[in-house]
């Protein structure tokens, strides 16, 4: 790493083509889109710093957390995305680069302990990656089963070899990035234990409180978040997914769920709940095969025709006034209602709570959950 003044420019920061380049965003409705960075998920031409003074052999990584995106803290990862950006926004300069996952991450003071490396694409697939400018560049690793089970999914880019123009010493034009838009210096530092910097000689850092000779390298030589994104896709069961409506009350709906979904073999005992809702307010859980994501009623409707619908539920709480922590939906999937309706073991269902919101501002008069997912053991 080389303190080489960073400078913020409006560079295309779009996805890159190659053979394996997705759109981004997660093809798949169940799969959750981590980005490490501020800039729209689809990004156009955004203010963006280029880091110059990334060498060979040194990386990029960031922390991302997926603990409370599931029951287990184990995700599957998809793919992965990196920006490596030119400053004109010129195409097709190249680099090789290589994919590091690991899980978990601790920390002694400010130095960062990488847990278990579980993935390493040049070993584990036996060929390199070659980015190219100026944009996201994404790398489907869907065939090679990689799961974190920490809650901690640590990302690392690591920048083997580079055509663009430059040195080192001087800085490479053409580099890892950042969503920083500030003019050099000016940005604050943090957060912290979100980014990391691997610097050769020093090893892995976090770069808002790094120094490299005694200079510490935000904000003048690192700013912002690095451009890292991925997709990956809970293995627990149950598990929440898409996302809630804002209720009058200014609270967002959330299902959960008790209890384990056995249709024999276990206890009797699987309810699906939903909280954070207004009180005394009437609802229907609905529940189908298919997960969606489409717009409804001013929110999302996440789970596809055909549905079946329960009966209505009131939320209760308290009696008088109106809040968002009294009142609750439960409904028992019990082993009967299961099998009254046909419920197989080891299909995906997929539910939502509908619930009336006379209130809300947007005058449709009703709120809606996230989605949980869920399979039935035998």
């Amino acid at each position: 790493m080389r303190r080489v003044l960073l400078g913020v420019v409006s560079a295309l920061v779009l996805a890159a083509s190659s053979p394996q380049a997705h759109a981004q965003g997660c093809a798949v409705n169940s799969q959750i889109f981590l980005k490490n960075d501020n800039l729209p998920d689809i990004p156009g031409t955004q203010p963006v710093s280029i880091i110059p003074g990334l060498c060979e052999g040194e990386a990029m990584g960031c922390v991302f957390d997926v603990s409370g995106q599931q029951f287990s803290s184990e995700v599957k990862v998809n793919a992965v995305s990196g920006a490596f950006i030119n400053p004109a926004s010129v195409a097709g300069i190249t680099a090789i680069v290589d994919l590091e996952i690991y899980d978990g991450i601790t920390w002694v003071g400010t130095t960062p302990v990488l847990g278990p490396k579980v993935f390493d694409f040049e070993t584990d697939a036996g060929a390199n990656i070659q980015f190219s400018s100026s944009g996201v560049n994404t790398v489907d690793i869907s065939n090679f089963d990689v799961r974190i089970s920490s809650g901690q999914l640590v990302v690392a880019w690591f920048l083997e070899l580079t055509q663009s123009t430059g040195s080192c010493a001087t800085g490479y034009t053409t580099n890892f990035a950042t969503d920083n838009n500030l003019s050099p210096c000016a940005a604050p530092c943090g957060p912290i234990r979100k980014n990391l910097i691997f610097i050769q000689g020093q090893g892995w850092r976090d770069p808002m409180t790094a120094t490299v000779s005694g200079f510490p390298l935000c904000s003048c030589f690192y700013a912002g978040n690095w451009i890292i994104r991925a997709c990956v896709e809970p293995t627990g069961f149950p598990r929440t997914y898409c996302t809630s409506k804002l209720n009058s009350a200014n609270c967002l709906p959330a299902v959960g769920w008790t209890g384990a979904a056995t249709l024999s073999s276990g206890p009797d005992n699987f309810h699906i709940r939903c909280t954070n809702v207004i009180n005394q307010r009437s609802g229907v859980m609905y529940w189908g095969t298919a997960p969606l994501a489409a717009p409804f009623l001013g929110g999302t409707l996440c789970v596809a025709q055909p549905v079946v619908r329960t009966g209505v539920q009131n939320s209760g709480g308290s009696p008088t006034g109106v809040n968002c922590n009294t009142g609750a939906y439960d409904f028992f999937f019990s082993q009967s209602y299961a099998s009254l309706n046909g419920v197989l073991a080891g299909v995906d269902y997929y539910a939502q709570h509908w619930m009336r919101d006379p209130a809300n501002l947007d005058g449709t008069g009703a709120s809606l959950s996230n989605g949980v997912n869920f399979r039935f053991l035998p």
